[in-house]
């Protein structure tokens, strides 16, 4: 197993360990346990550059790793939004519908993509995809900074529909990247298969 693989597997572990964290100490996670959170959040959602940088370098492109790493993408990103979503005052800032919203764009990506590549068709990931990555990385760490406590999570905007803070903000910009990546993927899938 190559670096880029190793890396994978352990960046699986620590979202493991950062879901567990989460889960043991609900319904009410205290700040000490949102900023632990987020440390493990920040250090696998910044390494997932490293795994692809080093499999590209060394040349290890591996099916593992073509199936492992976005599989570790979705539970690190959705797993926590997901264990994040009942606790105590989380809705406010992390919807129930964001989060069926997110799972929704991965299920129908994964299943384009399979009716894809089943023609034998090439269907990687494209920019739009990873831009939409990050998005969803900033707006469920800045969620766990806001159940820390951090002002700037929780700094808010009063507006016609009431106080928003910039984790909320932050949520509705990934939701709308997703959607918008997710009608992406689809153009694009729709077009090859009509193609094939």
């Amino acid at each position: 197993m190559g670096w880029a693989n190793r890396i994978t597997v352990l960046r699986g572990v620590m979202t493991a360990a950062l879901l567990i964290l989460l889960l043991v100490t609900a319904p009410a996670p205290s700040p000490a346990t949102y900023w632990a959170a987020w440390i493990l959040f920040a250090i696998t959602a910044v390494t997932d550059a490293l795994d692809g940088a080093l499999a590209r370098h060394f040349k290890e492109v591996s099916v593992f790793g073509r199936i492992a790493d976005p599989l570790v993408d979705k539970l690190l990103v959705l797993g926590t939004a997901i264990v994040v979503l009942p606790l105590d005052g989380m809705s406010a800032v992390l919807p129930a519908w964001a989060v069926v919203t997110m799972m929704a764009r991965e299920f129908l990506v994964t299943a384009l993509r399979g009716a894809v590549e089943g023609k034998g068709i090439e269907f990687g990931a494209v920019w739009l995809g990873k831009w939409k990555m990050l998005l969803q990385c900033v707006a469920v760490g800045t969620v766990l900074l806001y159940g820390a406590g951090l002002g700037l999570a929780q700094w808010a905007f009063d507006g016609e529909g009431g106080t928003w803070s910039v984790a909320h903000i932050l949520v509705w910009a990934a939701v709308i990247l997703t959607v918008y990546s997710g009608l992406d993927y689809g153009r694009r899938a729709w077009a090859a298969l009509k193609a094939d």
